[in-house]
């Protein structure tokens, strides 16, 4: 399967940073390489919008997407908040009932399985785990499409764990079984 991979922030957009300086872009651009690395092992063709530590439009990765083509879209980021103590793992779509939905479904299942102790920020509102939002890359991508909140880097405890090497290669194949096992339905 094709798919897109997008490493939120990059360059002179560090994305959000946690107590003790770590930063989103390096967090998310781990993990992308990770997931394609795994993905290219069992037989699939990710895309990624960055290969490395540079800046990236929003335009540009939805129109690289767009040109790509690949049965979904995942953009890969770092909750943050001004207050240390928020944590979980959040899940955007656009706006609306789509087949993005099912796709964040599939992941966040996935996640559960995983990482069973971990907060999972959801709103069932529409019968959904997703949250929506007209966020740029999901509403401008002509594929289903989610942006992923792994953790908050502004929690000391979650920037923590988003430094250990362990978690983030569990993050990249958690993702990577979400996208398996919602195959483009």
């Amino acid at each position: 399967m094709k798919f897109i991979i997008d490493p939120g922030h990059g360059g002179s957009d560090p994305g959000a940073i946690g107590p003790t300086g770590l930063m989103e872009k390096d967090v998310t651009l781990d993990i992308a390489t990770r997931l394609a690395s795994i993905a290219m092992m069992r037989g699939h063709f990710p895309v990624l919008t960055r290969m490395r530590d540079e800046y990236q439009s929003l335009k540009y990765r939805t129109d690289y997407a767009n040109r790509e083509g690949g049965k979904c879209f995942v953009s890969i980021h770092c909750n943050s908040f001004t207050s240390p103590a928020p944590a979980g793992f959040e899940i955007w779509t656009y706006r609306g009932q789509n087949t993005s939905d099912t796709l964040a479904s599939s992941i966040t299942h996935q996640w559960s399985k995983a990482f069973p102790s971990h907060l999972i920020r959801a709103d069932w509102s529409d019968g959904d785990v997703d949250k929506e939002s007209g966020f740029y890359v999901l509403k401008h991508t002509a594929m289903p499409a989610v942006l992923l909140e792994t953790a908050f880097i502004s929690n000391p405890k979650w920037e923590k764990w988003l430094r250990e090497e362990g978690n983030l290669k569990k993050i990249a194949e958690v993702i990577l079984d979400g996208i398996e096992a919602w195959g483009g339905k």
